[in-house]
């Protein structure tokens, strides 16, 4: 295989399209920037191409070759069997050649298999490329972690968080069908990196320095898009491996230096002993000395003994690892990828690069997995070699010599792993989305998005809007018809929110922010089981705003249709009391709304309206009246209602319409009280 696939040189990096800067895209930018990168994955998947077919020829020789000198060293001994010196000699070439063969075999094997990752990660990448809102790993949240993978604790160091609750996990759809926010970014290939990315994406960072260190780490990842695609395909190796390495983790976490009732180095003493003895009866057997072969049977008796007394502690030290060197070499597969591909001079990267480089190292994982295979071993061969050699005391020795002194370094390397795993999917994001910008923390109070879209909207449907907060206007009352699209703006400025300080990038052409504590009121559901109704529901979500939790980060409080599992007046007068206590907290709030008397509340300082607002398709050729929204903000508040025209739309009849708009000019707003007389209008 190729040295740039391998290892990777930088010449495809330079030419992927940088995504530095914070600037309004230009007209049609977004779409030509995702046609150059997408160009330039078919690219890279061409010369990947080419590479499996390469590494897939090599494989093909030399597993023919192996095959050869196997079965030729074998045939050896009938052509030459009268002069066994000779024939042993060529026995001996050919096994030498042999233990080539299958080493060649192996790294064209190895070599081919990373060419098929690559190619599934380039596939995954092409498949996102343009903003596509498709599944490519998983959408649910992973389950928390047990036994030693419990332990394992973040390398990257996020300062202060903010910990989402689950009112806002499912307001902002985090983790929802068909793909959520989490799914969208989700390009872990362990368990281990899910949760990580899990927990980062559930405590957003607040330490603008610790953001913009984030930045800098997910920025270079998605920047250098030839040694992603390496790194990611690295980590692919240990796809579907999370119950091996879980217990890897777990032999690691409890490997103890060997408790055994005989001397091991005695014992090893013995068995060198036992290995020259039985070459010199060997050979004296194929001199036709027959005789000597009966020496054999006290100096087996005496070692299977010795293996017996030893058994039991070999058993219960080698048990831990037995099925677990495939998820250990795939550990080795992320880790050699990251000491090669890492920059070593920027700060997170750099850490993480060397967490794994102590564990790439030849007497740390590489040596650890050549002993894994022997740990297999079993059965009659097995018991054979144990009785010979005492292979198992060797493997066993061996292994924890290797792992104890080095438990810290393993383990923190499987962190590393879970961090770089968290970085990579923001940094897939950052290069497949159409309109990226990295946020600029600021200080004060103030969010600043121009042109935010929605992330988990397609692109093709996609409408930019600019939102504006600060510590002089600090609330908008956003009001319009159904389906013209406030909830939708409430969730873009959220998800946003969280993306930034994620630490990733944001699908907006500019965003400048305070880092905030997100507090959402978008969907209230009753909950039967704790006996707590809609309203009292809605109550609850909306007290965490009104007395907010303590810390100096301001809030960013996120209400659609406040209040609204009670009567209309009650609605309105509470929602009033609500806002402008919320207007003397100091924090930024974005309340959606049908209550016009809310909008009586804006001053055009502090509390601003804004609408939505939809055209009327009065049909044409037997069609029914339709409306055509324009998903943009607009200033003021709403003039417009449609929920009448909805009903119509959707085959309502036609004596109901007829009464509904005959109390609708009415003025009423809602069906006529007992007695005939009507309650007053709320709005």
């Amino acid at each position: 295989m190729r040295g740039d696939m391998a290892h990777g040189t930088r010449k495809d990096s330079d030419r992927a399209e940088s995504i530095r800067g914070t600037g309004p895209a230009p007209a049609g930018g977004s779409a030509g920037r995702a046609a150059r990168h997408r160009e330039w994955l078919l690219a890279h998947r061409d010369a990947a191409q080419s590479d499996q077919a390469r590494a897939a020829a090599l494989e093909s020789r030399w597993s023919w070759a192996r095959l050869l000198f196997f079965f030729g060293g074998l045939g050896l001994w009938v052509p030459l069997g009268s002069q066994p010196w000779l024939a042993g000699l060529l026995c001996a070439a050919a096994g030498v050649a042999f233990v080539v063969a299958v080493r060649r075999h192996e790294a064209a094997r190895a070599a081919r298999e990373f060419c098929d990752r690559v190619l599934v990660v380039i596939d995954e990448s092409v498949s996102r490329c343009g903003g596509q809102v498709v599944l490519v790993r998983g959408w649910e949240q992973p389950g928390d972690a047990t036994g030693a993978t419990s332990r394992l604790s973040a390398v990257l160091d996020d300062g202060a968080c903010w910990e989402l609750t689950d009112q806002e996990r499912d307001d902002l759809d985090l983790f929802a069908r068909p793909v959520g926010l989490f799914g969208l970014l989700n390009r872990t290939s362990t368990h281990v990196g899910a949760r990580r990315l899990r927990d980062r994406l559930n405590h957003p960072m607040l330490s603008p320095e610790r953001i913009r260190a984030r930045q800098a780490s997910v920025e270079w990842l998605a920047g250098h898009p030839a040694e992603r695609l390496r790194l990611l395909a690295a980590a692919a190796a240990l796809r579907k491996e999370d119950a091996r390495l879980a217990r890897f983790v777990s032999a690691v976490s409890e490997a103890a230096a060997l408790r055994l009732p005989l001397s091991p180095g005695l014992v090893l003493g013995w068995s060198n002993v036992t290995l020259g003895l039985l070459a010199v009866l060997v050979v004296q057997l194929m001199l036709g000395q027959l005789l000597w072969g009966w020496a054999l049977l006290p100096l087996l008796a005496v070692n299977t003994l010795l293996y017996a007394l030893l058994a039991g502690g070999l058993q219960a030290a080698l048990a831990p690892w037995r099925d677990v060197a495939w998820a250990a070499r795939g550990y080795l597969s992320a880790a050699q990828q990251a000491a090669a591909d890492l920059p070593a001079d920027a700060p997170e990267l750099g850490l993480l690069r060397a967490r794994l480089s102590a564990v790439a190292r030849g007497e740390v994982l590489p040596a650890i997995c050549a002993r894994l295979g022997w740990t297999e071993s079993g059965g009659l061969i097995g018991l054979l070699i144990n009785t010979v050699a005492f292979s198992d005391l060797r493997v066993a020795r061996a292994l924890l010599a290797r792992v104890v002194p080095q438990r810290a370094a393993l383990l923190a390397g499987v962190s590393a792993l879970a961090d770089l795993e968290s970085l990579l999917s923001l940094a897939c994001f950052a290069y497949e989305q159409p309109v990226v910008c990295w946020p600029v923390p600021v200080r004060g109070v103030r969010l600043d998005c121009v042109g935010g879209r929605h992330p988990l909207v397609a692109p093709e449907r996609v409408v930019p809007n600019d939102v504006r907060l600060d510590a002089g206007e600090r609330i908008w009352i956003i009001t319009g018809s159904n389906m013209a699209g406030k909830s939708t703006l409430l969730r873009m400025i959220g998800a946003n929110l969280v993306l930034a300080q994620l630490g990733g990038p944001v699908t907006a052409e500019r965003f400048e922010w305070s880092p905030l504590r997100l507090i959402t009121d978008l969907r209230a559901r009753d909950n039967l089981a704790a006996s707590e109704s809609y309203f009292l529901s809605e109550v609850r979500h909306l007290r965490r705003m009104v007395v907010p939790p303590a810390g100096d980060t301001p809030i960013l409080g996120l209400i659609d249709e406040p209040f609204r599992g009670t009567n209309s007046h009650d609605q309105t007068a509470a929602s009033r009391a609500v806002v402008l206590h919320l207007l003397n907290t100091g924090n930024l709030f974005v309340v959606a709304t049908h209550d016009r008397w809310l909008t009586e509340l804006a001053d055009g300082v502090a509390i601003r309206n804004r609408h939505f607002r939809e055209n009327l398709d009065h049909g044409r050729d037997g069609r029914p009246p339709a409306m055509v929204f324009d998903y943009r903000l607009h200033d003021g508040p709403a003039t417009t209602r449609n929920a009448l025209l909805v009903l119509e739309r959707e085959g309502y009849p036609a004596e109901l319409l007829a009464q509904a708009h005959a109390w609708e000019g009415d003025g009423a707003a809602g069906a006529p009280a007992a007695g005939g007389a009507r309650e007053p209008a709320a709005g």
